[in-house]
């Protein structure tokens, strides 16, 4: 019979491309498989996800053999007061979707289209953006027309 443990850890990093990726849990970081995933109903996890999880043994050493609940990180946000930054204005989000992977808000006074891709997103702590929610974000444009490079949430407060 496996040695079970239960424990709770923090995603370090999970690649969805090759299945697999680490979960920090006590001094130790434990392997997990997409199959753990799939039978939790999840596609992926993120670094600063918090995973409650039960541990076994295998002959390659400890790995998560199931998913027993999820607290997803949050990013900060700002106050929906705050003045932007250097470099940085506000925009409403015009749509997007997780599925493909990008979307395009909405700034300035003529309602600019900025693209904006799920990787920016990932690398500022945001998971996912809704219709209408307010942000203040950077902007480039090397050719291939305005892409938002960070991204900060306002606070719906």
């Amino acid at each position: 019979m496996d040695d079970v443990n239960k424990q709770d850890g923090l995603v370090v990093w999970y690649n969805e491309r090759k299945g697999y990726g680490f979960v920090h849990i006590g001094e130790d970081e434990i392997f997990l498989h997409h199959s753990a995933l799939d039978r939790f109903g999840l596609v992926s996890v993120f670094p600063g996800d918090r995973l409650a999880v039960v541990i076994t043994e295998n002959e390659r050493g400890s790995v998560i053999r199931e998913i027993l609940s999820i607290q997803r990180a949050q990013a900060d946000s700002v106050p929906k007061n705050t003045a932007p930054g250097q470099d940085e204005v506000q925009g409403i989000v015009k749509f997007f979707n997780t599925f493909k992977g990008y979307g395009f808000i909405e700034v300035g006074q003529d309602q600019q289209d900025v693209f904006v891709h799920l990787r920016t997103l990932r690398s500022c702590g945001i998971h996912n953006l809704i219709q209408g929610q307010e942000l203040l974000l950077n902007i480039t444009d090397e050719g291939k027309g305005p892409q938002a490079t960070e991204i900060r949430l306002l606070s719906s407060e």
